[in-house]
């Protein structure tokens, strides 16, 4: 069985800064958008703790490749709002979408298997 793979916080602003057009695949963020996007990422993921969003055992220094897509895009709408690339109702009403799918990442099991309640 192979380790499975885990991305840093910076790994994730990163991305973050990527999937927006912020920054080139090859590029290497500058100093200054690589901290801001930091600080942003872990304000994002503090408040979805806040909001009862369990993340993946509640680290928010190692996250697994299947929070890794979902967080970014939550993450990134709060940086996209920052850059003026979408305004703010429409980025909470994606917020909410990709917390969504947290929310379903967060009953599933060691197995993979979505934890079904009330049955």
């Amino acid at each position: 069985m192979t380790a499975p793979t885990i991305y840093s916080i910076e790994e994730l602003a990163t991305r973050v800064l990527r999937d927006l057009g912020l920054g080139g695949a090859e590029e290497t963020p500058t100093a200054a958008d690589m901290a801001w996007a930091i600080e942003t990422c872990q304000s994002e993921i503090q408040l979805l703790l806040g909001k009862s969003i369990p993340l993946w055992n509640g680290s928010n220094i190692a996250i697994p490749l299947q929070y890794y897509t979902t967080v970014s895009r939550r993450c990134g709408l709060a940086v996209a709002t920052a850059f003026g690339l979408i305004d703010v109702a429409s980025a909470t009403v994606a917020m909410e979408a990709a917390e969504r799918d947290l929310r379903i990442l967060a009953m599933t099991g060691p197995t993979g298997e979505v934890a079904v309640f009330g049955t």
